[in-house]
């Protein structure tokens, strides 16, 4: 977030500028969801368990929820192809459809547990989203500018921290007190591909040039 403060006036103007703002959006909502759940004498906190939120498991489907989308948005002001725009606007609202109707369907789930469900449908709408934008750069003359291009350096970073990270739920189950090594495990993986993604991020705010804003 700190270099995407001192690199936003060298991106203003521009589709870098969405994704730093993006950027600030995650860390308020880390610091947020730290606050209330964390912080026993937090009154809000309090009220929140008294009426049913008793795990973070809400919280954190609202963070992926939100991310999806805003990351969607950010492929779709990035593409030129007015067909691949079209395309993201209804994976949007597939995703869109599919989250809050299994939020209807099953809200103990959403109130109690961490569905796997929620992480994998994520992962599979941003694969298919990255896929797009890498196949229309492949397919396009700023190919060779790439490496020049920020989008290119999130985009990949966004899509290897999801495939790094959502095979780990398959062993969900492993995830208790009963196995401390894999608990270990996975928080060095987490701990591996948030330091990934968010050097990448970093990189490529300082060597990318700033690019045209299409939406």
């Amino acid at each position: 977030m700190l270099t995407g403060l001192l690199c936003l006036k060298k991106y203003k103007g521009t589709t870098t500028t969405f994704f730093i703002l993006f950027l600030i959006y995650i860390v308020l909502i880390d610091f947020t969801g730290a606050t209330f759940f964390y912080d026993n004498n937090f009154k809000l906190t309090t009220y929140l368990r008294s009426i049913g939120f008793n795990s973070m498991s809400w919280y954190n489907l609202f963070w992926i929820f939100g991310t999806v989308l805003l990351i969607l948005y950010y492929i779709y002001s990035v593409l030129r192809n007015n067909i691949n725009r079209r395309f993201i606007l209804v994976l949007g609202g597939v995703y869109f459809v599919l989250m809050l109707s299994h939020f209807y369907i099953y809200p103990n789930v959403f109130f109690k547990a961490h569905d796997s469900y929620y992480q994998f449908t994520g992962a599979f709408t941003l694969l298919i989203g990255c896929s797009v934008y890498f196949i229309e750069l492949i397919n396009s003359e700023t190919i060779s500018n790439a490496l020049k291009t920020y989008s290119f350096y999130a985009l990949s970073a966004i899509l290897i921290w999801w495939l790094i990270v959502t095979p780990i739920l398959f062993f969900e189950a492993y995830n208790t007190v009963v196995d401390f090594d894999f608990v270990y495990l996975k928080r060095r993986i987490f701990v591996f591909a948030n330091i990934f993604m968010y050097s990448c991020f970093a990189i490529g705010l300082i060597i990318s040039k700033p690019q045209p804003h299409y939406v």
